[in-house]
């Protein structure tokens, strides 16, 4: 016979083992149930950025004309729907829902203007000049022709050209890229750059008119590291010192039909801008160091920006030519901490082959240099003029001069999933 205690652990083991089979039961359903949301809300974000990449292929093929575009297709057994809403004069956003078995994702992605201040070096046409050994490129560099190379000269960002390398008969070539490489890329210089910054100094800045309308009109601007600036022009020879605020409130100042020749300390922002139809004019020469305040090769965070856009030519000269001095002694060892634009000439350095132009160092820019075509700063043996040490300011990746060109492409700000 079979005791009561013996029934008793039994009963008391079928009590345990059916709760337990009930818990497992749950827990498998519930473990079941987890997976497939899951499982759905992950397909349902991969379709939503997938949606997002798509919309961003096409403007980045296509920048021209995309407010308020919208898209949607199908994908893996559910669906996606992006719209596209200009949200500024310069900036959009793209909000991409994606939907897998009735479960959505959104994410969002905020696109603003990509500058030409993202490059460290940008040449429209190389014109028969190559990169060579000793050349090294820090920052991104864009050719608008062929990427002309001869042995092994460095860049430290990414290349990107539109025609793809080129290396003339009896050379080699080995460059070391150490960003990516891609051809097909093309970036052209718009034909609005100097007219943009003509708005805008219209429009909150200051504008030099040359009053004699075709004659030579040269402007002559010294910044001061009190957030100054000194300023006479060919005209009018005097000196005037104002705020830079107050002469320009949205930090820009251009000169029509005619040209700049500028050096000093920058205490803010600004952006410098010269125009003109004939070659004397729409030029910026840099007569001496023109630098920030607040260094940005020794304190990232500074916020003063300098901008230099010229019709024609940037070119660095004497600053004793600016003081009246002869000869015109350039100055040694000049220091350049500017996004630098050259519409339709190039950034150089003037030189001449007598014994005040040797010795003379290097010009050091710190910043950007665009230009249609790359410029020289010496001749073939470095006697007469300057070596070239140029470095690209991290900062213009997010940070750039008032009404500064831009490329007409977008880059990504934000993304927000």
């Amino acid at each position: 016979m079979v005791g009561r205690g013996t029934l008793l652990v039994i009963l008391g083991f079928s009590l345990i083992f059916g709760l337990a089979s009930n818990y497992w039961n749950r827990t498998s359903n519930e473990a079941v149930d987890n997976f497939t949301n899951y499982y759905n809300q992950t397909s349902a974000h991969n379709l939503a950025a997938s949606g997002a990449n798509v919309a961003l292929t096409n403007i980045f093929m296509n920048p021209t004309n995309n407010a308020s575009r919208s898209l949607s297709g199908n994908l893996s057994d559910g669906s996606y729907s992006v719209r596209i809403d200009s949200i500024g004069k310069l900036t959009l956003r793209v909000t991409s829902t994606g939907e897998y078995q009735d479960t959505t994702s959104t994410v969002q992605v905020t696109l603003g203007p990509k500058y030409f201040s993202v490059y460290g070096v940008y040449t429209a046409t190389m014109a028969g000049v190559y990169w060579a050994p000793g050349d090294t490129v820090r920052g991104d560099f864009h050719s608008e022709d062929y990427f002309n190379i001869i042995g092994n000269p460095v860049f430290y960002g990414s290349v990107t050209s539109k025609y793809g390398m080129y290396t003339p008969p009896g050379y080699t070539r080995n460059p070391q890229i150490y960003g990516s490489y891609q051809s097909g890329v093309s970036v052209p210089m718009p034909n609005t750059s100097i007219s943009n910054l003509q708005t805008a100094a219209a429009a909150g800045g200051f504008t030099f008119n040359n009053p004699s309308g075709g004659g030579s009109y040269d402007v002559y601007l010294t910044f001061n590291a009190d957030g100054t600036v000194t300023y006479h022009t060919s005209v009018v020879t005097s000196d005037t010192t104002v705020a830079l605020s107050t002469l320009a409130p949205n930090g820009v100042i251009y000169v029509n039909n005619g040209s700049i020749h500028v050096h000093g300390t920058v205490a803010g922002q600004v952006d410098m801008g010269a125009g003109g139809s004939s070659g004397n004019e729409g030029n910026i020469y840099i007569n001496g160091s023109l630098m920030c305040n607040t260094d940005p090769q020794n304190n990232p965070a500074s916020t003063d920006v300098i901008g230099i856009v010229a019709q024609n030519n940037v070119t660095v000269e004497s600053d004793n030519a600016y003081k009246g001095v002869n000869p015109p002694n350039p100055p040694v060892n000049p220091y350049i901490e500017a996004a630098i634009y050259a519409q339709n000439g190039t950034f150089s350095s003037y030189y001449q082959s007598n014994s005040y132009y040797t010795g003379l160092g290097a010009v050091h820019v710190y910043g950007s240099i665009s230009n249609h075509q790359i410029g020289v700063t010496s001749d073939p043996s470095i006697t007469h003029g300057y070596n070239a040490n140029y470095s690209w300011d991290s900062r213009f990746q997010n940070l750039q001069p008032p009404s500064f060109p831009i490329t007409g492409s977008f880059k990504v700000v934000s993304w927000y999933e």
